[in-house]
Parts: C-alpha cells; sequence; structure tokens
C-alpha cells in the first residue's frame, strides 16, 4: 500500500509526533498493541521512523476521525496490505483513481445489503469502515449509505425482507453517523443551527447526513433529533438563540406537522433573526408543498442543502436578507381541515363497519382500520396544505398507509372507498362538497393506475 514511501530510517519519534499530530505515547502504545507502527531501534534503543512509517501513521489518524477505533483501523490496514500482496488493487483512498469509485461503492453495497438480511453486524461494519477509509465521508454518506437505505426499502416494498431487517440497518448507520459527528472538527465558523425532524418523523438520517456535513464545515450544530414536539422547537430556540433552524420531513403527514411548526415558530424566530430552513423526502417530490411553508428550501440532498445553507448563513453575517415568501393554505381548506377532525370519530366508526367483510378475521380487521386510520390523516395533511391533487399519486403515501405486516394495495383501496363512502354518510352537505375533492383524488389513485 505504502511501497511508494521509503523504509530508511530517520526521524525520531518527537519529529514524527509533530509530522502527524500524534502524541509520543499514543504512538508507544499502537506499536505495543497492535505492532503498527513497528520501527527499528538504534544501539541505544531509540526508535527511529521512516516516511513509510508517517504515512501509516497519518493514514491511521485518518480512519480514527472518520469514526472508527485503533483496532479497526489496523484490522484494515492490514486487510489493505494482504489484497495489495496478492496483487490486487488496494490502496490508500489518496492514491486511489477516481474511476475506482463505482465498482468499489457497488461492491460495498452489496456486501452490507447481503449482510443486513443475515443480520451480519459485523460484516457491515467492516464494509462501513472500509468506505470510510477509501472515500470522504460525505462521498460515502451519498453514494453508499443512502443507496444502501433505498434498496433495503424498495425489498421491504417488494416483501423480500422485514421491516426488522430495515431496521436493524438504520440503526448501525445512525449510530456511525452519531460517532462521526461526535469526532467532527471543533467549531471554526459562525452559525449557529438547531437541526430536529418534525413531528412524527421518524426518518432522521437523511438529516444527520446533513447535520454532520455542518459539523465538518465548522459549523456548530445542536442536533435534536427524530419526532420532536413543536413546543420543544419554541423552547430550543429561546434558549440557544440559533442562527438557522432547519427542519426535516419525509412523509406527507410529517409534512403537513412541519408546516404548523414552521407557522408558530415564524414570529418568535423573526424577533430572534433565525432563519426557518427545511427540507426532506416528501419535499423533493411534491415541490408543490414548499410554497406554502414560511422558511427556505435547502436542496434534494444533504450535500445540496449544505452549500446551500452555508451560502444562507453567509449571507446573513453579511447582512444580506434571503428571499423568504410563502402561500398561506387558504381559509376554505383550514375550515375542511377542522370538520374533518371534527367528524373523524365518526367517519371512522362507521368506516368500521363497513370494511368488516374485507376482513378474514379480527388481526385481518385490526390492521385494516390501521390502514384505513392512515388515509384519513393523509387526507387531513392534504387539507393542511390545501392541495387535493397531492393525493391523486399514491407515491406519495401508498406506503405510509400500508401497515409494516399485513394487507395488500387492494385492500387498502376498498379502505379508502369505505372512508369515502362513511364521509358522505356522516358529513352535511356543504362540509362534504369541502372535503370530496379529497377523498376523490385518493380513489383515483387507485383507479388510474390499478393494484400495487
Amino acid at each position: 500500500m505504502f511501497e511508494k514511501h521509503s523504509d530508511e530510517p530517520i526521524y525520531n519519534v518527537k519529529a514524527i509526533s509533530r509530522q502527524t499530530g500524534v502524541a509520543a505515547a499514543t504512538l508507544r502504545a499502537w506499536e505495543r498493541r497492535y505492532g503498527v507502527p513497528s520501527p527499528p531501534r538504534t544501539d541505544n534503543g531509540y526508535r527511529l521512523y521512516s516516511a513509510r512509517d508517517v504515512a501509516i501513521i497519518r493514514w491511521l489518524k485518518l480512519q480514527i476521525e472518520n469514526g472508527m477505533s485503533i483496532s479497526q483501523a489496523v484490522h484494515l490496514l492490514r486487510s489493505l496490505e494482504a489484497q495489495s500482496a496478492d496483487g490486487q488493487t488496494a490502496r490508500p483512498a489518496d492514491e486511489r483513481e477516481p474511476s475506482d469509485a463505482p465498482s468499489s461503492y457497488l461492491r460495498l453495497h452489496d456486501d452490507i445489503v447481503a449482510a443486513a438480511i443475515e443480520f451480519d453486524e459485523a460484516r457491515i461494519e467492516y464494509a462501513l469502515s472500509e468506505a470510510f477509509s477509501l472515500f470522504p465521508v460525505e462521498d460515502v454518506c451519498l453514494n453508499l449509505i443512502q443507496r444502501v437505505l433505498v434498496t433495503l426499502g424498495d425489498k421491504w416494498h417488494l416483501g423480500e425482507i422485514n421491516i426488522g431487517v430495515e431496521h436493524f440497518v438504520t440503526n448501525i448507520m445512525r449510530r456511525r453517523l452519531l460517532a462521526l459527528m461526535a469526532a467532527s472538527p471543533p467549531i471554526s465558523r459562525e452559525g449557529r443551527i438547531v437541526s430536529g425532524c418534525a413531528p412524527g418523523d421518524y426518518h432522521e438520517l437523511g438529516l444527520l447526513m446533513l447535520s454532520l456535513f455542518l459539523r465538518r464545515r465548522g459549523h456548530g450544530v445542536i442536533y435534536l433529533g427524530q419526532n420532536i414536539a413543536a413546543m420543544r422547537f419554541q423552547e430550543t430556540l429561546s434558549k440557544a438563540s440559533p442562527d438557522m433552524l432547519l427542519l426535516s420531513a419525509s412523509g406527507l403527514v410529517a409534512a403537513a406537522n412541519l408546516l404548523e411548526v414552521a407557522e408558530q415558530v415564524s414570529q418568535h424566530s423573526a424577533q430572534l433573526g433565525t432563519l426557518i430552513a427545511f427540507g426532506g423526502r416528501i419535499f423533493n417530490h411534491l415541490p408543490a408543498l414548499r410554497r406554502h411553508v414560511p422558511g427556505i428550501y435547502v436542496g434534494e440532498d444533504a450535500q445540496a442543502a449544505t452549500n446551500r445553507i452555508v451560502s444562507l448563513l453567509a449571507d446573513k453575517a453579511a447582512e444580506i436578507a434571503p428571499k423568504v415568501s410563502h402561500v398561506p393554505t387558504s381559509d376554505e381548506a383550514l375550515d375542511a381541515l377542522a370538520t374533518l377532525r371534527r367528524y373523524g370519530p365518526e367517519i371512522m366508526a362507521v368506516t368500521t363497519r363497513l370494511i368488516e367483510h374485507y376482513a378474514e378475521d379480527a388481526l385481518a380487521h385490526k390492521r385494516l382500520m390501521q390502514a384505513t386510520e392512515n388515509l384519513l390523516q393523509f387526507v387531513g395533511a392534504a387539507l393542511r396544505f390545501g392541495e387535493p391533487s397531492i393525493l391523486g399519486d399514491r407515491a406519495n403515501w401508498l406506503w405510509d398507509a400500508l401497515p409494516p405486516d399485513g394487507i395488500t394495495s387492494l385492500q387498502l383501496q376498498r379502505s379508502a372507498q369505505a372512508l369515502a363512502e362513511a364521509a358522505e354518510s356522516v358529513l352535511p352537505s356543504p362540509q362534504l362538497a369541502q372535503l370530496q375533492p379529497y377523498f376523490q383524488e385518493m380513489q383515483s389513485a387507485f383507479t388510474q393506475h390499478g393494484p400495487a
């Protein structure tokens, strides 16, 4: 791996420590415990290091900064050296050609997916360690971690794996990203950021990646995590007075909750001089939703969002005010939402009776009712934005509507029909007229495309 570096022993430990930034005591501990580096000694017993030793120490330090333990880094070093000795192209990151990246990512992706299905945590950790040793943190997040999660999500949707596999891998990825966050360089830039997922949103890895990227750029980030109540955002704003509040939502219901949070904190944030920024998968898929949020949409992936946020904070420091405009939800849509909330329990009671003959047993009926409650929530979320058309494409909500185990999209279609029939039987005519376009759009999502 490091053949191009001279192995002539010429540097004492003080010089090596100064060149690499690794303390002499740490170097001696690495040598004693792991045999790396292994410098020869002079007749007087002093260690002398070579240029090759310098390269190895710097490489090990980089792996540790990227979240590995020293034992993991040494294990990876020996593995890569063994591959190199066998004639394979295993070289450190600074020596690799960019053209190696796609094939390497594909191999690591396949390794992690295969290990996930076997619940092989050690194999997943090893693949991640190799990835972070070969490529920059940001590239690994976007080109490997993100793609693995998409693949596992697709496999779950197709019934090839159960939801436990996805949760298992997500937790491993989350743990690694948090370790990288903790190992980020000290804060070196102005611009404090509070980041958190909207109420009801448990899909935090996208926001966690973005928070990590910002920390690696030197910004102070207070990362709150998943499913943060609106009141908690208010409290954190009051105590931290950040330059930016960064909100994320992955699904339709979470997006409606994000809108509620943004509206609730907007006046307070304006008084504090805090910018409201937002993003997430649902806003990428449904650009129409962005215009209703009183904040700044920052981009479709973590890298684009990072660049946008850095630019916004620089403008803020220069007292350049960003343009923030939004279209409030119409009073008619908000009135219809209030009607849905008022009559919701009665609608669900009627729906319960209507779908009894679709269920084979009590368990199936329970799952159908859970799915129907989800559908009613999606109608409410669409009303919160005043956008019935977003229900017309089931890709925006189908997989969030289906319970983790149990029913098919055909059964879900019957639940949607029962829900619409129940609304017709319960709602007075004027209120039904307001809500009917939303139920019709949801039903059209099935009739136009057929069962999934």
